[in-house]
């Protein structure tokens, strides 16, 4: 959204209505780089820095495929996502015993294409630090995600459920454990990521920053929800925005 136009309309309403005040927003593709540029239908300029972890988005990809029957795309998403995770929470373990940012990333790029060292690594820094080893796919998950991404396997519904509902669970579980442990570390590693970005700013970009709870977020404290419900829920919202757009262009 266009923060001068949300400025102007939240400025001249005099009440606010129990559905709130609608804000006109523009659609734009999901980026693996945060930074958003745009021009609202006034006319003014709109930079906003999204702050998303890019497993939270995957898993947002995964769960979309899966709504529209794309069962070979949603797995491969739900799979990265499982991947990106563990980077982000190898990143904040690490950040959690003291070692610098640049430490880090030298560090990564070594292992950057690898993601069975990623995971050894992963298995390692968890269990030294909770005294147990984390939960992972199991043998046969891992061998039915590589017969869809890299053998051309086209799974069932049900089979790609399974497999979604297992990324799920690995990733609330030591989500959770993160979040209640390591808040400083978490917010050291946004702080981090946002320099990043910011780094790719114009002279006078002035952004605005947004974020909102995913599905599996690591801002939300709640209980997560079954991921039949969000699935669900997901679906029931992707229906609305779909007739949405497709009255607006008739």
């Amino acid at each position: 959204m266009c923060s001068k136009c949300s400025e102007d309309i939240f400025a001249a309403a005099t009440d606010i209505p129990p559905n709130g005040i609608p804000v006109p927003t523009k659609v734009v593709p999901v980026q693996t780089v945060g930074l958003y540029r745009g021009v609202c239908d006034r006319g003014h300029p709109v930079v906003m820095i999204a702050e998303f972890q890019q497993f939270e988005l995957l898993f947002e990809s995964a769960m979309e495929a899966f709504v529209d029957t794309y069962y070979r795309e949603s797995v491969s998403s739900f799979a990265a996502s499982l991947e990106r995770y563990f980077e982000f929470a190898i990143q904040t373990l690490l950040l959690a015993r003291g070692i610098n940012k640049d430490t880090i990333a030298a560090m990564w790029k070594k292992v950057s294409s690898q993601s069975e060292r990623q995971l050894g690594m992963y298995i390692g820094l968890y269990t030294s630090t909770f005294g147990k080893p984390p939960r992972i796919l199991t043998t046969e998950e891992s061998s039915f995600r590589n017969n869809v991404i890299h053998k051309g396997y086209f799974p069932t519904p049900q089979e790609t459920f399974e497999f979604a509902n297992s990324v799920y669970e690995i990733l609330n579980s030591s989500i959770r454990e993160l979040r209640g442990n390591f808040q400083e570390a978490i917010g050291l590693l946004r702080v981090i990521e946002r320099e990043k970005v910011g780094a790719l700013l114009k002279p006078g970009e002035n952004p605005t920053f947004f974020g909102m709870g995913t599905t599996v977020s690591i801002m939300t404290l709640d209980d997560p929800r079954p991921l039949e419900s969000a699935l669900n829920e997901l679906a029931e919202r992707m229906r609305r925005d779909r007739n949405s757009t497709s009255s607006m262009t008739r």
